[in-house]
């Protein structure tokens, strides 16, 4: 039965070719819808490729980020960070160590909202949990050590970053 309805539908549309291709009306509207298919499917294409383009650029990016925070993972001292964090909160004066652990500490959240902010501007990031981070960052930016720590270290971060935060901190100004 299948077979039978494909050869059917297969010889329906033999005939209206034969049909259409006899005059060249037919010919002419056949070439345009060709034509027309060909133009959609390349636009269609470039879409793809752009996509697949943008994909394999956060995937690199997110490769980079990754080594960049094992590299401040193995320079944290993570039980004093959890020390100097209470401290901070306490309001218990911190010794020398403890100052640069925290500082090494945002610089480590502040690589990690970079990255995020590069993947939010590739539209992969959705936006409700990009202005969550920017609620997040404007908290920190009153932080006498994140302060320290971007006095020292901004100009490590993506420059479209560093804008990012310029316009956070005229925000809460």
């Amino acid at each position: 039965m299948v077979c039978e309805l494909v050869f059917f539908s297969s010889s329906l549309i033999h005939i209206f070719i034969k049909t259409i291709s006899m005059n060249s009306k037919g010919r002419f509207i056949i070439e345009i819808v060709s034509a027309s298919a060909i133009v959609v499917s390349l636009i269609f294409l470039g879409f793809e490729l752009n996509q697949s383009n943008t994909l394999a650029k956060a995937s690199i990016r997110q490769s980079l980020n990754e080594t960049d925070m094992e590299v401040y993972q193995m320079q944290m001292d993570k039980e004093i960070i959890t020390e100097a964090l209470y401290k901070v909160e306490k309001n218990i004066s911190l010794d020398e160590y403890e100052e640069f652990m925290l500082i090494k500490f945002q610089a480590y959240n502040f690589r990690d909202f970079d990255n995020s902010y590069y993947q939010y501007r590739l539209g992969l990031f959705d936006e409700h949990n990009w202005q969550a981070y920017q609620r997040i960052i404007k908290t920190l930016l009153e932080d006498k050590y994140v302060q320290r720590m971007l006095a020292t270290q901004l100009s490590n971060f993506s420059e479209e970053f560093q804008s990012e935060l310029k316009s956070l901190q005229e925000e809460s100004n």
